[in-house]
């Protein structure tokens, strides 16, 4: 080991420090956990947009005593005064410079673990904090779920052999919630607007490295008309007149869905799949793949077939206000959702926080525990800054020999949690219309859906009145707002 009697604290740091300096403990697979006497480089960091983490130690040594003890898949606890970060070694690069060996540490939170279990799972109305409990109750036994608060939010989703990491994001971004695993091993599931860091960072209270703070209008992202991409819907029943005239197939608008009904004069008629059930044994036989009907045993009459079908979901959204002062911005924005109530309010949230421009901004507070996601106060009324903003990530560096630890925070405009204040629609979307007409230049069919539109108005937000304008536009067609037409 590094003798720090005789080289001195500056260049390489003692790990133990006690309060308000660094402690690392390390353990190998299957070994004893080990305090690290020095370091040279001790680095963490915690973000939203990465919630794996990372973490960067550099041990150094005068011999081999460090080489190849800690392997990969080491447990790594990072002590950094109030802030403790625990993670799993990917990496462990070792080099030689002159005659001091370094045995590099790098990896990430256990956070990062699930990118790497995959699940397959369906639940049918059942609330968002449910199905987190029953995911790692399920799939991560390592794991606990102590920390998971109540979302009351109740989806329908599909998980068909997906990283765990890929369905946690997608249920945040549905709840408007926040995730990780922390030092504890516990699962922390929570609504970022209510986890609020006690901490204000103020001119008053001088609790930030002077010069440290600075911040940026940022419209890199402005946009004030967006279009929200999501997965398929199921439409209302829908009715479609037919006429039998023998055996002869019965075209359908759409491909059907169950519930499907066919009535003929008023009387309701059987009906079965064509190929699997029967011939002779049902009025009608259904083939879904050609959209058929197919006359059996009834040969005549009029009636009609009620059925459900799938359609594209894509929405509109338009900030007005935000288009006058600053001219129209447009975006797409893919909601990985099959619910028309899920993306839409996917896409107001969004359209909320980035149809002005986004203040980000960097602060180094002289101390305190800090967590990605958290709400922060800043108060500086000398740049014209009070308002509370994200945490976006925390990173901390110890400085060798000195027993100091750096603290810088990245920092956004928060996201708003609007879904509850939408205004409740009086009436569902109306069924889409449909024309058939042949494509310029082939004779292929395509199918021109029209457009119809909903008016939203949000109730007053903060300090402005914001008017969102909501078009159901399942594929394209023409209509009064959207004057181009889209062949498919």
């Amino acid at each position: 080991m590094i003798d720090i009697a005789r080289y001195g604290t500056k260049k390489y740091g003692s790990a133990k420090y006690g309060s308000g300096g660094t402690i690392i403990k390390v353990t190998p697979p299957g070994g004893e956990q080990k305090t690290i006497e020095a370091f040279q480089v001790c680095e963490t960091a915690l973000s939203v947009t990465d919630r794996a983490g990372s973490f960067r130690l550099s041990l150094p040594a005068f011999d081999n005593s460090i080489i190849d003890v800690y392997p990969v898949g080491s447990d790594v606890t990072i002590d950094q005064g109030e802030n403790i970060f625990r993670g799993w070694v990917i990496r462990p690069p070792k080099s030689l410079m002159g005659v001091v060996r370094t045995a590099s540490l790098e990896g990430a939170t256990y956070t990062s673990r699930t990118q790497k279990i995959i699940v397959t799972e369906s639940y049918t109305n059942v609330a968002i904090s449910d199905i987190v409990l029953n995911l790692f109750s399920k799939y991560v036994s390592w794991a606990t779920v102590t920390k998971v608060q109540a979302c009351s939010k109740i989806i329908s989703i599909n998980f068909g052999d997906v990283f765990l990491w890929d369905a946690m994001e997608q249920l945040c971004r549905i709840s408007l919630y926040d995730w990780y695993i922390d030092e504890t091993l516990d699962v922390n599931f929570f609504d970022k607007i209510s986890s609020v860091n006690p901490i204000v960072l103020s001119q008053e209270n001088a609790n930030y490295k002077r010069g440290s703070a600075n911040f940026t209008p940022d419209a890199s992202k402005l946009v004030n008309k967006l279009w929200v991409k999501g997965g398929k819907a199921v439409s209302d029943p829908f009715t479609q007149s037919i006429t039998i005239s023998g055996t002869t197939p019965i075209p359908l608008f759409y491909t059907p869905r169950s519930p499907i009904t066919v009535t003929i004069g008023g009387v309701e008629k059987t009906l079965g799949i064509q190929n699997i059930t029967d011939v002779g044994t049902k009025d009608f036989l259904i083939n879904t793949n050609e959209k058929l009907l197919i006359p059996d045993l009834c040969t005549s009459g009029t009636g009609t077939i009620v059925y459900c079908y799938e359609y594209p979901i894509k929405l509109l959204l338009e900030d007005k206000q935000s288009q006058t002062k600053y001219g129209v911005f447009e975006d797409i924005l893919n909601a990985d959702t099959d619910d028309k109530t899920i993306a839409r309010e996917l896409g107001i949230q969004y359209l909320f926080k980035y149809s002005n421009p986004v203040m980000t901004g960097n602060i180094q507070p002289m101390e305190g525990k800090y967590k990605p996601g958290e709400l922060i106060k800043i108060e500086i009324p000398d740049i014209n800054i009070n308002d509370y903003f994200q945490i976006k990530q925390v990173r901390n560096s110890s400085v060798p020999g000195l027993g100091q630890i750096n603290i810088n925070l990245q920092l956004e405009t928060p996201e708003r949690d609007i879904s509850g204040i939408l205004k409740e629609f009086n009436e569902r979307l109306a069924k889409l219309e449909r024309t058939i007409y042949k494509n310029s230049g082939t004779e292929v069919t395509v199918e021109q859906y029209r457009e119809y539109t909903d008016s939203l108005t949000m109730p007053t937000i903060t300090d402005s009145s914001i008017t969102y304008v909501l078009h159901q536009y399942p594929i394209c067609g023409t209509g009064t707002i959207c004057n181009t037409t889209l062949l498919i």
